[in-house]
This record gives C-alpha cells, structure tokens and sequence, in this order.
C-alpha cells in the first residue's frame, strides 16, 4: 500500500513538472509568433527550433538543478531557473539572429524571459508545496561515533524540518539490539563517523529493510566513490583513481584557461576599472591585494584580488581568516566580498598560469600548515593546480570546515574532466547570487577548524 501510495505521489510530481516544463515552452513559442514574426518558418522547421529550445532548457536545467524541487530551498530554486531561462532564451535569440541573418530587436527577448519569470516564480512555490504535502518529513535518527561530530552535524539536520524529523541522537556504543529496534521505528538513518564492529551489520540492516541511508563520507569513502572495478580472476576489487590528469587532458584544460581568462578580462575591464576607482577613492590606498598562497606540489605563488580590508587588517602579523561580520572589511569591500568581484583579478593569475579556472581553492601557508597538523590529507588538494572556483567553492562555503574542503576538492580530482569544468564554471553564476556562500567564520576563531 506504501509503495503504491509513493509511487502514484511520483506520478502526480512528475505530471507537475512536464506541466512545469509545458508552459515555459509555450511563452517562448507564443512570445516568438509575437515579437519575430520573420522567424517563422515552415512546420518542421519550426518543430526544430522548438526542439532545440527544449534540448537547450534541458541542459541548463541539469546545471542548475532546476528540478530539484525539495532538495533545495525555494530561493534557490527561484535563482536557478532564473539563470536557467537567461542561458536558454540567450542562446534562441542568438540562434534565432543568426538564421535571419542580422542581429533581432532586445525588447522582444526581454519580454518573453520576464512573462517566463513572471510565471515560474508562483509555479516553483505550488510544486514545491506539492512535493512536500507527496512527501511528508521523515521520522529519522541520528547514529554517531563522534560526540563532537554528532553536534555540529545534528544541527545541520534539524534545520531540515520539511524533510526530516529527528527523534533520537544515539551513540554506536548503544546495545546492537536498542539500535536496531530505533532504525525499525525510523523511516531515514543518518550514520555520522560510525565505526566498529557493528558498523558493516547496520548498514547491511538499513540497506535489507529499505531504509533511507545517509553516511557522513570519510576519506576512504570518497576515494571509492569514485574508483574503478578491476577483476582479479573472478575477484571484483576497488581501484581509485591515480589523482594526475593526462597531458592531454592538460593541453586543453590550459588552452580554455587562457582563452576564458582573456575573454572575461576584456568583457569584464569596465567593471573592474570601477572597482579599482572606488577602492582608491575610498581610502587613498593600493586597490589590488597580494597574497602568498599554495598550489600544486605546496609550490608558493603571488595571488592578486582587490583590498576589501583596511590596509592594517593584519598588523598583528596573525594570519586569519575574516570572521562574520568583521569591522576589518570596508564598505565597498563588503560589498565586492558578497558579490565574489573581489576575485576578479585572479582572472590575471589564471592567464599567467599560476592558477586554473577550476581547481582546489588555494590556502595561505600558515593556515594550511595548520589543517594539516589535524588532517594529514589535507596537502593531497595540491595535487592539481589551484582555482578560482571549484567543487569547495561552488557546494562549500568561505567558513567550511577542513576534512569537509578536502573531500570536495578530492573528488574534484578523482572525478576530474574538461566537461566536468565546464559545468563548475557556468554553476559559479549561481554562486555569485547567494550571499550564504560568502558566510564568516566564527568571531573566536582565525580558521575554519570547528
């Protein structure tokens, strides 16, 4: 009964979002009868370009996540398909222009992407509504091994409410039997730093009786999510990946660092002469700051940015990093921090070819040094080359913890692909709009270690 209950719930999201999908299609085509009247073509031509319109929603949809009604909040969802329609329609109109041969009028563009937003934004709250009245919040535990873990991780959960319930916090040291007669009570197990004995027989548990899993990854764990199956006679066995990119692989991820990083330099000279004008108006002082950083192999290099704080920020010579609210930011840098522009000028460095577009986010030395005292993993990051954005800066935040850090920027190596690039680079957009990202990091404390 359950299962046909969630499978008819799926049937109806589902309808929802072809619904979803139907209409943003129906006021792009009705919107270009309207504005382009010279683009209507015979009927199969006009099929085709609607196909492509589709085809091009379709991809910029998987970029964003613009499905992903529940897994994400409704701001976010907003913000995602917002990027999502710019992309699509930026891309019809300049298809659209090139067919008739000479550039369209904007206004018709413009008319047609905010009818679009006009309407996605009451639609995103009815589905996510629907999603959450099909899906109600799950009754969950909590199974630690680490107390420390266990906070900081069960706050993160709680603020979930709409889809989880958290009934018990309990220890891996609780009796086998108390733990197994919690998990047959719950809907969704969360298993946080879980070792042991018992380790292997809970999950086998969960697993036997369809419970929703979730397992705060270690570093082994992250290794073998992405590793490879060699067959050793009959005998399947984990291979992960060597973390190195092949010199071809290496030819091209440089020749797109040079090409982009020339390209957004000249497209993004305006801004960034503003930039520079405001610092210097601001206190009379240099408008770029450089910082030693690390990047691959622990090699040192000069990383350049624009000053967001006073020019005595660290007259105590303490290296740390900016807390929540700190009265070290200027105003303009408040500003050029919240909105990423402060990283502009890196744009130089990835053309110089000290960093990458995509790569770990490179750490001064000093703090560096110091993850790594608590996390002898940390240094395998410099493996590759240091970005300016990346898996830690795209789904991580400025106060992220360390291990959390390293296990993104491992599996952005592990994972590692041109394409792959690509995507991190168009869902940075997104990053830029979310002033969570940007978060300090607690006011006692100069790094990230919880």
């Amino acid at each position: 009964m359950e299962r046909a209950s969630k499978r008819a719930g799926n049937t109806w999201l589902f309808l929802a979002k072809a619904a979803f999908v139907a209409v943003i299609m129906l006021v792009f085509q009705y919107g270009q009868i309207i504005f382009y009247e010279e683009t209507r073509f015979y009927f199969w031509g006009n099929n085709v370009i609607l196909l492509l319109y589709a085809a091009n929603l379709f991809f910029s949809c998987r970029i964003y996540r613009g499905m992903s009604f529940g897994s994400v909040g409704r701001q976010e969802s907003i913000l995602s398909w917002i990027l999502c329609l710019l992309i699509t329609n930026g891309f019809q109109y300049l298809l659209l222009s090139l067919l008739v041969a000479g550039m369209l009028p904007i206004y018709g563009f413009l008319a047609i992407l905010a009818t679009q937003i006009v309407l996605v934004i009451p639609l995103i709250f009815l589905i996510d509504a629907l999603y959450y009245h099909l899906h109600p919040a799950h009754k969950a535990i909590i199974i630690y091994g680490s107390k420390e873990k266990a906070h900081v991780y069960s706050t993160i959960i709680k603020k979930h409410r709409k889809k989880f319930q958290i009934s018990q916090v309990l220890s891996q040291n609780e009796p086998f039997e108390d733990l197994i007669r919690c998990i047959d009570e719950s809907e969704s197990v969360f298993f946080l730093d879980v070792e042991g004995i018992n380790r292997d027989s809970l999950f086998e548990y969960c697993f036997r009786h369809e419970k929703h899993t979730y397992i705060l990854p270690s570093f082994t764990g992250v290794l073998l999510n992405t590793a490879e199956i060699s067959w050793i006679s009959n005998t399947p066995m984990f291979m992960p990946k060597t973390p190195d990119i092949d010199p071809v692989q290496k030819f091209t991820k440089r020749c797109m660092d040079v090409l982009a990083s020339l390209l957004a330099i000249i497209l993004l000279s305006w801004l960034m002469l503003i930039i520079w004008a405001a610092i210097r108006i601001s206190d009379r002082g240099p408008a770029v700051y450089k910082q030693v950083r690390v990047t691959k192999g622990g090699k040192h290099f000069v990383l350049f940015k624009f000053r967001s704080m006073r020019l005595d920020a660290e007259s105590d010579g303490m290296p740390r990093l900016s807390p929540e609210g700190d009265d070290r930011v200027t105003p303009v840098g408040r500003f050029i921090r919240k909105t990423r522009i402060d990283e502009l000028p890196q744009l130089f460095n990835v053309l110089f070819g000290t960093m990458s577009l995509v790569g770990p986010r490179p750490e001064r030395p000093e703090i560096a040094e110091q993850y790594e005292k608590t996390y002898p993993n940390f240094s395998l990051r410099t493996k590759v080359k240091a970005g300016v954005t990346g898996y830690a800066q795209i789904y991580g935040k400025y106060n992220t913890a360390p291990d959390e850090k390293l296990f993104l920027d491992i599996m952005y190596i592990e994972t590692f692909s041109v394409w792959q690039d690509v995507k991190l680079i168009l869902q940075t957009l997104k990053v830029v709009f979310m002033p969570s990202s940007t978060e300090g990091i607690s006011e006692d404390s100069t790094t990230a270690m919880r």
